[in-house]
């Protein structure tokens, strides 16, 4: 389980997988956002994604009975909307025949495409966090990243213990099936800690003037800002034009992966700023392949990674560890034992599991990063292993 640690090393810096010697391709799609203000998303992910293929090619590839598969990735840009995340779906799975789709973002493109993805048989690992994407009726989707039924209890709580004196709560988010999405869990997030929710907008993904919205914003004299979903760049800009005005107070960024995104945009305005998914690679706590990816990141598109744009490795490890328990790469024989597995993530040991909330036992456990941006960059302030994953490590 540990083959992409070993290979990780040789395989940064390398843009594209290489093919090893053998038998059959298998081809794994993506469908992210490779433009607009959520490319960063797509772009870094795909290059995960590549470097993964590289690291299962120069290792020999995925032995199946007497075949053995090279890995290459095939991924598309889904603007961030159903209409061409339909598009991305049919070009995956009917014009490329692909049946195992390692990387998909936003709800209302995910949505299109798991329509099609289900009832063709295809294995599913998406990125996405609408809870209407899992369950029952969708045995075939697996999540590879926190959600906020994960991430947003412990990051409130950890505000509330660190800024007990705050007690409304302004929300922000796009006016898209994601941004909606986060919307709604928030609410009920803050409110089960005994918040008051004193101002809730949806803005347009298009938006380029922030200074009205934090005028209306500041009018509801909030004491804490949750930008939720929003792009982080677009977070940057709002909080600069806070700043601006005079408003001082928590500032959050719940669903915010990429702190640099932020700090280019917002400046010292970031300063303080609280995220939920930005995962800091360069510390003591990061692992070996996170550092070396991070490191390759850097070099090679100019930015580090988070914890989105690191998660096709993951989704990938589990494909590989599931193919080889299954002994097929048949869609159906590796979601079935998926669950039973604990292989290796970038984070250490990973597995499956929260049938208990979501029906079945597909999304993926990680732990629960909280950073924070200090002096310029992001530092963790705290960790949050899941409680299902450490039963099942036995610990």
């Amino acid at each position: 389980m540990k083959f992409l640690q070993v290979a990780a090393a040789a395989a940064i810096g390398l843009a594209l997988a290489v093919p090893a010697k053998a038998d059959e391709v298998l081809k794994l799609g993506m469908s992210v956002v490779l433009s607009g203000p959520g490319a960063f998303y797509g772009t870094g992910a795909v290059w995960t994604a590549q470097q993964a293929a590289k690291a299962i090619n120069d290792a020999g590839g995925i032995k199946v009975g007497d075949k053995t598969y090279k890995v290459e990735i095939v991924a598309y840009d889904n603007k961030y909307s159903a209409t061409d995340g339909a598009k991305v779906a049919q070009n995956l799975i009917v014009r490329d025949g692909i049946k195992h789709i390692v990387a998909t973002q936003s709800t209302a493109a995910v949505s299109a495409l798991q329509a099609l993805s289900e009832r063709r048989g295809v294995l599913h690992f998406t990125g996405a966090w609408g809870k209407r994407l899992r369950g029952k009726e969708f045995p075939l989707t697996f999540t590879m990243l926190n959600s906020p039924g994960e991430i947003l209890q412990p990051l409130y709580s950890y505000i509330k213990e660190a800024h007990p004196e705050a007690k409304r709560v302004a929300l922000l988010n796009p006016n898209d099936a994601s941004g909606q999405d986060i919307q709604t869990a928030s609410i009920e997030n803050w409110k089960a800690l005994g918040y008051e929710i004193v101002s809730d907008d949806l803005f347009e993904r298009s938006t380029t003037d922030f200074a009205p919205i934090a005028t209306r914003i500041m009018a509801a004299k909030p004491d804490i800002i949750d930008v939720g979903g929003t792009p982080l760049p677009n977070a940057g800009q709002l909080f600069k034009e806070l700043q601006i005005q005079g408003w001082k107070g928590v500032k959050i960024a719940s669903a915010g992966s990429s702190p640099d995104a932020l700090i280019k945009t917002g400046g010292d305005a970031a300063e303080d700023v609280y995220l939920g998914l930005a995962a800091v690679f360069t510390g003591d706590k990061a692992t070996e392949i996170e550092k070396t990816l991070n490191e390759g990141a850097v070099k090679e598109l100019g930015q580090p990674l988070d914890q989105v744009t690191i998660s096709p490795w993951d989704s990938i490890a589990a494909l590989k560890a599931g193919i080889e328990k299954a002994g097929s790469i048949e869609p159906e024989a590796i979601a079935k034992v998926l669950p039973e597995l604990i292989f290796e993530s970038s984070y250490g040991p990973a597995g499956f599991g929260l049938a208990d909330v979501y029906g079945l036992p597909n999304q993926m456990l990680l732990p629960v990063i909280i950073s924070q941006i200090k002096d310029g960059k992001a530092v963790e302030v705290a960790r949050i292993n899941p409680a299902e994953l450490a039963k099942k490590l036995g610990q």
